[in-house]
């Protein structure tokens, strides 16, 4: 991976990709025939909510994702979803990867909606969702220091080699470029008795490594008759390739190349001993704010029925209750776990915003996608927004480095600032009122109940809910806990370091000056452009502080931000002295690292005893895999980005719950993981 947080260098279009791209459209029927798509799809039973996966070792212009998706749609019961997972190592930027697909004849709606959601050039995972999300694509954009089958392995939920296949499978694979062991591996690893695949690749070589990770194959040649190619069907038995866990229930035989190599392997906590699986799909979520709502919305899109227990009379009376959010970038120039997850959460974000963004007028404004202008606080911060701009250059559409003369022009107003980052696709929204469109769906039911308890009944393999007034209130086999700074109250979850920021919002009317602020202003504080004749801006962040008052204080805190982001800003914006401003009070629920916690709740006590020796020894390798409260999940620790991690959380929780892929990389999940702090912890001997 590389060190620094960048764009990859895309691809020169060059008449080479147009033949290419012909070619693609020749073998597309190969591999839609010789996988057998047609059928397999028709035969998909309606009453059952199917998961189908393809993976794609190279997207290129993406001619056979699309054909698959169209044939998908005719072809597979509405209940069914696909899963299209595609490697590419050399992307095409977005203005060339529309005059690639512009060769065909006509540009579907669904090349239209790939090229409005296609990423940024960023390494790692990018998912996409397409035909009211009945098709899911994951575009895996390789970095120049991570080989192709390094990229494809970061599915797996460990790479230990005591670690078990869980979940992710793969029914079909479209193999359109080099075909090494090292990828066959991998192949073999995701594949199960019934994948299929496609090589266009019939070179002997190919075929034996093939043939020796499990495929029977057979050889057709090309639509035109220029090359043969290979077609098969995967059968456990005759596996022979080491994939690093069991293949079926056939063990595996290292192969010469890896058996001498020793590789050291990240003790396998972060997986649970017990995979979870739900007979009812029926999931309880604790919280209302925008980390349940979000999260009840992944799941019901995936056919869950979900009831969301709120113990306030309405939704995002909390955290997530403020007029105006902003979906807050905080990038930098190094490429770390925290950097790269900002990277893909507001990446997810933007994409997912676009429907409320969008709403018509006469349904009431939820936000405005107005961009965000963030102004640097001081010199340091000024070089790192100019390597940030450096690095995103050729990204105008994502990030844009502004002189002073452009952010005047952008914001509206006159602003002494050298430079600013631009982010054109982001903007504010009213965090309520998008709950409340969130949990607008059929599956969705939203009651009043103030959950204080929870217990697991292990004959009914199911959760009993508590209220403290009533008792048991409710059971339900799925629950996920978005309870913000509460979460501290269940006895499974007191033990996670979850810290309550007290921040206040200032709230100022519209002044009549013509010079009105057009984008989102982001420094030492924040402003949003006017909402019903209103200014929200702030926040102050208070320490050891829970006081839910409006404090005169905070406000003029809160003004000296505005100071302080651009000088004489509260001036031009005419902004009444702090004794004249409302506001609003609520806390933050941050954590130790700054990263959210999504995933299956950790059981403390197990963790102690299985981890124990990483107190001695923090290289220790343990082979057990964590034990987890089953079908107990977490999504809090947002902090002050709620709305650019929730929608991003929420989709990683609901790929969990729901067996698909993983929706980001490994070792990001791991980061996000609820039992890294008994990890850390033991290995520093706090505990």
């Amino acid at each position: 991976m590389s060190k620094k947080l960048a764009e990859i260098t895309p691809a020169q279009l060059t008449p080479e990709h147009y033949s290419r791209a012909s070619k693609m459209a020749e073998h597309q029927q190969a591999f839609i025939e010789h996988n057998k798509l047609r059928q397999r799809w028709q035969a998909l039973d309606p009453q059952i909510n199917t998961t189908f996966v393809i993976g794609e070792t190279r997207f290129g212009a993406g001619q056979n994702f699309l054909a698959a998706a169209e044939l998908w749609l005719k072809s597979a019961p509405a209940t069914a979803k696909l899963h299209f997972i595609a490697l590419e190592a050399a992307p095409l930027c977005r203005s060339d990867l529309k005059h690639a697909l512009q060769q065909e004849t006509q540009v579907s709606a669904l090349a239209r909606q790939l090229l409005a959601h296609y990423p940024l050039l960023s390494p790692g995972f990018h998912r996409l969702f397409f035909a009211e999300q009945r098709i899911c694509l994951t575009l895996i954009f390789v970095d120049a220091d991570c080989p192709s089958h390094e990229a494809l392995a970061q599915l797996r939920p460990s790479l230990h080699p005591s670690a078990q296949r869980i979940k992710t499978t793969v029914d079909a694979w479209f193999l359109n470029n080099t075909v090494t062991e090292a990828l066959c591996e991998q192949l073999a690893y995701f594949s199960h008795t019934g994948s299929t695949l496609v090589s266009l690749n019939a070179d002997e070589p190919i075929k034996k490594t093939l043939h020796n990770i499990g495929f029977t194959l057979n050889t057709a040649p090309s639509p035109k008759g220029k090359q043969a190619l290979l077609y098969g069907q995967w059968h456990a038995n005759t596996a022979k390739i080491d994939t690093g866990a069991e293949v079926e229930s056939s063990p595996a035989t290292p192969s010469p190349s890896r058996s001498k190599r020793r590789t050291r392997h990240q003790n396998p906590w972060h997986i649970s001993a017990a995979p979870h699986r739900s007979a009812s799909r029926h999931a309880a979520i604790i919280g209302g704010g925008i980390a349940a709502c979000t999260t009840a919305a992944a799941l019901a899109q995936r056919g869950w029925r979900v009831t969301l227990y709120e113990r306030h009379k309405n939704l995002a009376s909390e955290g997530s209750g403020n007029p105006q959010g902003i979906v807050y970038p905080k990038l930098s120039p190094k490429s770390s776990v925290l950097s790269r997850i900002n990277l893909s959460a507001i990446q997810f974000a933007s994409r997912f915003y676009q429907d409320f963004w969008q709403t018509p007028a006469d349904r009431g404004q939820l936000g405005q996608q107005c961009g965000v202008l963030v102004l640097p606080e001081n010199t340091k911060q000024t070089a790192t927004f100019k390597t940030i701009g450096n690095n995103f250059k050729r990204q105008k559409e994502f990030i844009q480095l502004l002189n002073k003369s452009a952010i005047e022009n952008i914001s509206g107003l006159p602003i002494d600032a050298p430079i600013g980052l631009y982010y054109p696709q982001l903007g504010w929204l009213n965090p309520p009122k998008v709950c409340q469109a969130l949990v607008a769906h059929p599956l969705i039911r939203v009651e009043q109940a103030n959950i204080t308890g929870l217990n697991y009944h292990s004959p009914s393999s199911s959760w009993q809910l508590s209220n403290k007034d009533k008792g048991d209130f409710a059971t339900a086999d799925t629950v996920v806990l978005a309870t913000s700074t509460s979460t501290g109250q269940f006895s499974q979850t007191k033990h996670l370091p979850i810290k309550a920021i007290r921040g206040q919002i200032s709230v100022a009317p519209r002044s009549s000056n013509k010079q009105q602020l057009k984008t989102v202003l982001c420094g030492a504080g924040y402003i949003a452009p006017a909402d019903n004749g209103q200014y929200t801006f702030g926040a102050s962040y208070n320490l050891n502080n829970s006081r839910l008052d409006i404090c005169v204080e905070d406000h003029q805190h809160n003004i000296d931000l505005l100071e302080q982001s651009a000088s004489g800003l509260a001036n031009t914006l005419q902004i009444p002295a702090a004794e004249q401003l409302s506001g609003r009070a609520a806390l933050r629920c941050t954590t130790l690292d700054y990263l959210p916690i999504v995933g299956p709740a950790p059981i403390y006590e197990h963790f102690l005893e299985d981890y124990a020796d990483l107190r001695r020894d923090a290289s220790t390798d343990i082979s057990r895999p964590g034990q987890y409260w089953p079908g107990l999940f977490i999504h809090c620790g947002l902090g002050s980005r709620g709305l650019g991690y929730a929608p991003l959380g929420a989709e990683l929780l609901a790929s969990q719950i729901n067996g698909e892929p993983a929706a980001l990389e490994r070792e990001l999940l791991t980061a996000l993981n609820p039992a890294r702090f008994i990890i850390r912890d033991l290995k520093r001997r706090k505990i």
